[in-house]
């Protein structure tokens, strides 16, 4: 997701975040607050009912009990959707045998129409499948969730959406992962030590995709000398290569 702060700001934050840490309570391990968060969105960010049609409907087949619908790899939903959909698909972070974490759409994308909460373009991948969504202004995560029939949730845990940090126009939510990228975990560093602040990796990252977003590969590659060793030796790998070619498009996915 592109980030309106200026790429100096983030920088200044990495350079001093030694100095916040040191008052910070963040460190590893350490669990969220929890936060009901459907029953103040409902209310806060009710999208407008959609009346568009889709062709795509749910797969009774797939039901367990009339209740939950299989969506593979051990997750299952409650039947029906966000919204008027009649499905559910969902992100899902994980990783097989202590492999590098990775992201996988699990169900189907549809798009129901453009709401007054999720009126942005759609870019359909090489396949003609949905790809991503660009935000437009007034949009909220949970009409554009309810728009293509996914899990909002998991898709702003994909696109480093932060805690409550709101979404703003101009962002890029990728809704269809490629599952053959390595996920950057952006709140956990690589081998941290128990007990050892995380704030300075975290501000390191979001410094990054700000650099990344605003295509300057100088302050990318000035970032990387300091956030490569905080990540899995298959990620970094990746990333040194990706800044080594210039390939944005790359990064952009892997640092939304």
């Amino acid at each position: 997701m592109k980030r309106s702060a200026k790429i100096t700001t983030a920088v200044v934050a990495v350079a001093v975040a030694g100095l916040v840490a040191a008052a910070a309570p963040a460190v590893v391990g350490a669990a969220p607050a929890v936060f009901d968060v459907a029953s103040w969105a409902s209310e806060r960010f009710a999208a407008e009912p959609s009346t568009a049609p889709t062709s795509i409907v749910a797969d009774t087949e797939n039901v367990v009990g009339n209740e939950l619908v299989d969506l593979g790899d051990g997750i299952s939903v409650p039947a029906g959707g966000p919204g008027d959909c009649t499905t559910s698909a969902r992100i899902n972070i994980q990783s097989d045998d202590g492999s590098p974490m990775y992201a996988k759409l699990l169900g189907e994308l549809v798009d129901m129409g453009g709401s007054e909460l999720a009126s942005g373009p759609v870019t359909l991948d090489a396949d003609g499948e949905i790809f991503s969504y660009e935000v437009q202004p007034g949009d909220s995560l949970i009409a554009i969730g309810e728009r293509f029939c996914v899990d909002y949730v998991t898709v702003g845990g994909y696109n480093h959406v932060r805690g409550f940090e709101p979404i703003a126009p101009g962002d890029v939510l990728y809704l269809r992962p490629d599952p053959t990228l390595p996920f950057v975990d952006i709140y956990s560093p690589y081998n941290a030590e128990p007990g050892s602040s995380t704030i300075p990796y975290y501000d390191g990252v979001a410094a990054f995709s700000t650099a990344v977003a605003t295509a300057d590969l100088g302050a990318a590659r000035w970032l990387w000398q300091r956030l490569e060793k905080d990540m899995p030796p298959e990620t970094a790998a990746l990333i040194t290569q990706a800044l080594s070619d210039d390939d944005l498009s790359l990064l952009r996915r892997m640092f939304p």
